[in-house]
C-alpha cells in the first residue's frame, strides 16, 4: 500500500482516472461526516479499491471498492483489519453517510 496526493514526493503514485474517481468518491462521503479533515488516500490496485484516510486522530478509513461500495473502519481498527473484511465483502450502506 503506498499513500499519493497531489503535493507528495515524485516518487509517489500517480493515481489511474479510474482510482481519481474512487478517491474523489471516497472524500466525498468524507466530507459529509467531517467536512473539514485531513484527507489522505492510500492506492490497492490489487483490490481494484482505494482507501480514504482522515490523517488526525480518532479519524478513520473508507475503503471504496471499483463498484463504489464502501467500508468505514474507524480509527481504532488497523487498516489490515480492514482489508480483511473488504475482501471478505463487508460494506457499510452508503446512506449512513449523511
Amino acid at each position: 500500500m503506498r499513500e499519493a496526493s497531489a503535493g507528495k514526493a515524485a516518487d509517489a503514485v500517480t493515481p489511474t482516472p479510474e482510482q481519481r474517481r474512487l478517491i474523489e468518491f471516497g472524500e466525498a462521503l468524507y466530507r459529509r461526516i467531517a467536512a473539514d479533515a485531513d484527507i489522505g488516500h492510500v492506492l490497492l490496485p490489487e483490490d481494484d479499491a482505494v482507501a480514504v484516510v482522515h490523517r488526525a486522530r480518532g479519524g478513520g478509513t473508507i475503503l471504496v471498492a471499483a463498484d463504489e461500495s464502501v467500508l468505514f473502519s474507524g480509527s481504532a481498527l488497523d487498516i489490515n483489519a480492514a482489508l480483511i473484511d473488504f475482501r471478505a465483502g463487508r460494506r457499510t450502506p452508503v446512506e449512513r453517510f449523511r
